[in-house]
Parts: structure tokens; sequence; C-alpha cells
């Protein structure tokens, strides 16, 4: 397919404000489009590594469910089984399973915000649920904050450890880390907040210091497009995995959920089935794959503007390469 049309649209966000730059890797251009700049006086590559922020929770709940599969963790369990000392006690009906599909009634507060881990655990095991489980969608950092402690308790490895032996290994994702990278030639700058680049943005995970549940991963196109693409291909895991994180788990006033995904139908480009599972990240990052059209991609970019126009301009890139490659 021509590769100008992903070029024209990140062009038109770079012009209009809206991103300093992106790399794109989707199953119709296997070999990344970067545009625009990495820094300010470095221009964007293929091996440009981003804090793709919310969209690392796709890994704590990958690693879940392979845990799950392993029976490791009983993801129908309440999940104070495995956080016994949280307040909830023996009393909480809020699964693990509850907690993937942002359907636990924890809200996105972030009480539990620390530098000090030991103060961290202590109020995050205080923090107590807004609503009944599975009477309404609230989006919660918590929720994988939780997981990514579950995670911890269950293998005694930290998360960085525990995705490259469970998904990055096996997958051949060689540039992506969920400690924070530090100053480098491909690190990009992002600006929500800015700090240095190769630092967490997310202020929970920046405080913390140490990988969380919640995100805050650096990655490049390339590397998410193999974990997309092993959605596709079904090539690595057993197929349970991919049936969990695929089937709609929890749907309630127009949002739809799976095990750790989006499945909204609002979130879905144009071009794509209702059978497509999406994530976004706050810094300005959105991923696709779609098990029935077989398309998968990756549009990593760093937000200078609106997080609802980047987000719908990210989609409209997949669109564009849809149209190119229908035509």
């Amino acid at each position: 397919m021509n590769h100008q049309c992903i070029a024209d649209e990140l062009q038109q966000q770079i012009d209009s404000g809206l991103i300093q730059g992106g790399v794109v890797c989707t199953s119709f251009n296997e070999e990344p489009v970067a545009l625009g700049m990495q820094t300010e006086n470095i221009p964007m590559s293929a091996d440009s590594r981003f804090d793709i922020a919310s969209v690392g929770k796709v890994f704590t709940a990958s690693c879940t469910a392979l845990l799950y599969l392993q029976g490791k963790i009983d993801i129908d369990a309440p999940f104070t089984e495995y956080l016994p000392e949280h307040k909830l006690g023996k009393n909480c009906n809020i699964t693990i399973r509850d907690l993937a599909a942002h359907a636990s009634g924890f809200d996105n507060s972030k009480t539990y915000c620390s530098a000090d881990q030991k103060e961290f655990m202590q109020k995050i095991c205080e923090w107590m649920p807004a609503n009944p489980r599975r009477t309404s969608f609230i989006y919660s950092c918590g929720n994988y904050a939780l997981l990514g402690k579950i995670l911890n308790k269950v293998t005694s490895l930290d998360l960085n450890a525990l995705a490259d032996k469970l998904l990055w290994q096996p997958l051949g994702m060689t540039h992506t880390t969920w400690n924070a990278p530090g100053a480098g030639p491909f690190e990009v700058l992002h600006h929500h907040p800015t700090r240095p680049c190769g630092e967490h943005n997310d202020e929970t995970c920046f405080q913390a210091g140490i990988p969380l549940g919640n995100g805050s991963v650096f990655s490049t196109a390339k590397d998410m497009y193999l974990y997309l693409k092993d959605i596709i291909e079904r090539k690595h895991f057993p197929a349970a995995y991919y049936e969990l994180i695929e089937k709609a788990e929890f749907t309630h006033d127009g949002h739809c959920r799976s095990f750790g995904w989006d499945m909204s139908p609002g979130g879905c480009p144009a071009g794509l089935s209702e059978k497509t599972i999406h994530h976004t990240g706050w810094t300005g990052q959105s991923i696709f794959a779609d098990p029935q059209t077989g398309f998968c991609g990756a549009v990593l970019t760093s937000r200078l503007g609106n997080w609802l126009e980047a987000k719908k301009s990210r989609m409209r890139v997949v669109e564009r390469i849809l149209q190119e490659h229908s035509h």
C-alpha cells in the first residue's frame, strides 16, 4: 500500500499543534512510518520509544490471564483472597475479573498516590469502592494498581520481570520495559506532564518509582505491533488466553469492556468490526486488534493538544490506512 496516507494524516496533526510527532505500525505497514519530532531536536524514527501510559494496562491484563491459565490466580475469586490486608476483607465480592473490566465500583480518585511504598500499600488497602460492583462503568487506574500488586504477591516478581518472562521474551519484544529507562537516544519527550525523556509521565507511577499495574510502560510501535499481531495470529499462547481478552465482559451505558481491553464502538475506527479490542494512552497512543478482519496496529504519538480530538485523530489514521488498502 501507499504509506503517504499515514504521513499526510500525521502531518495534519502536527501542523494543527495536536501532536509533536508519531510512529505508526500496522498489518499493512509492518515497517513503521515515523514523522515529526521525538524531542525538540531529534526527529521521530522507527526506534522512537514512547511512554504508552494506560496502554500498559493491557500487559497487566495479559499477565493476569496467563497466570489464570496456569492455575495461579482465580479470576472469579474476590481480589481480597490475594490482598487480605485490604479493608474490604472477607466481605469483599469484587472479583479480579471485575477489576480487569473496570466493573469493580472503585473510582479514579487515586488517593493512594505516594512515593513511599509502605504508605502506598496502606492507602490502597484503605481505598473503598464508590459504587456496588457491576452497577456502573468507572475507568479506574486503581483497579490495575490492585491487579499489579496481586501479580507481585502471587509471583514474587516485579511487573517488569514478570511481563518480560511471560510476554515480551516469547513475542520478541526487545525494546519494551516497565522500568523508566531514563535518558537515551530514542526516548520520546511527552508533554502531559512534561518530564525528562525516559521518565514516567503518570504521577502515581512517577512517585512510586517501581512498575505499577496501571501502566506507564515504555515501548516502540514495532514492539507493540508484535504483541498485537500475536493476538490476531494466536500462535504463542493457549487459545483460552485469546478468548478471554477478546470476549466482552461488561457492558454499561455505551461502554463495553473485555478482560483488560476497551470494546466500545466509540473507540473503534470505521472499517473495523465490533469484535475489535482497543486501548488508548493519555500521552497520545492507541492500539487496535480486530480478530474478525485480521487487522492490527499501533498509532503512537506525543500529544500536545486536546485528548479527545487526538484520540479521534489516531482513529482517523487507521481509517485512512483501511481506505487506502481497500483501493
